[in-house]
């Protein structure tokens, strides 16, 4: 199974333009998973195993969430069904109590710069819906800074705090400013359409009873417009092909 996280600039890579690419995200302390990494290949992610193997669970925590904070039910499951909570995804294992974390890795293509977007998330068995933090820093997970205490326990929310050395930021809709600010540029409008397209590809079985029409327009909608500086290298591009072809229909 593809995630449809940014993928190459050549298909549908938002990040071309100011030239991060992901290359890591991470799952931590919830559902079954500990502590898992994930590792992208030129923007490209491919979760493969067995049906209940956590292929679905690890888009359903990370994509889109990731990158918007939102953690409505029916926008966290790819099947829009509202049974699987953040909540439960945090007290899987039946406890009381329990601090999670997901975060993706940027890396910009030529400079090599990381940069990691994260929630920090705290889940209690008597409160509905997890306490969060979000936070968009410089930096590699488990190189530059770590998620963990020593003893090996996701930190708390002020230990996260002091690690990282900056205020993290409360709310989803500053999050979602900071992320876009630092690594798209979109504004606010474009980026909740691209944040609609990936909600869109992540659907399962999106081939089947395909509507043409009404997936041009998402994608129309999402993908942002091409620069002027492209148009005119595609022009030159038919130009050329144009002059070589010439001499032959001769």
């Amino acid at each position: 199974m593809s995630t449809p996280a940014p993928a190459p600039a050549s298909t549908l890579d938002p990040t071309s333009a100011t030239g991060y690419v992901p290359t890591r995200a991470g799952i931590v302390n919830l559902w079954d998973y500990r502590d898992e990494e994930f590792s992208f290949a030129g923007g490209w992610l491919v979760l493969r195993g067995p049906n209940g193997s956590g292929k679905t669970k690890a888009l359903e925590v990370l994509f889109p969430f990731v990158l918007d904070g939102r953690i409505d039910p029916k926008r966290l499951n790819p099947f829009a069904a509202e049974d699987r909570t953040m909540k439960s995804n945090l007290l899987f294992r039946g406890q009381d109590s329990a601090l999670g974390y997901v975060w993706i890795e940027f890396t910009h293509r030529t400079r090599g710069e990381a940069v990691t977007c994260g929630i920090g998330l705290h889940a209690q068995r008597h409160r509905d819906t997890p306490a969060r933090w979000h936070f968009v820093t410089d930096g590699r997970v488990g190189e530059d800074f770590s998620l963990l205490t020593d003893d090996d326990r996701p930190m708390t929310k002020k230990q996260l705090a002091a690690e990282l050395g900056q205020e993290l930021i409360a709310s989803p809709t500053d999050y979602r400013a900071a992320v876009d600010q630092r690594l798209f540029g979109l504004g606010r409008e474009r980026y909740e359409q691209l944040l609609t397209l990936i909600l869109t590809l992540r659907r399962p079985q999106l081939a089947k009873n395909l509507d043409p029409a009404k997936l041009s327009d998402t994608l129309a909608e999402g993908l942002r417009p091409l620069g002027d500086d492209l148009v005119a290298e595609a022009a030159r591009s038919f130009d050329d092909m144009e002059s070589v072809l010439a001499p032959w229909r001769d």
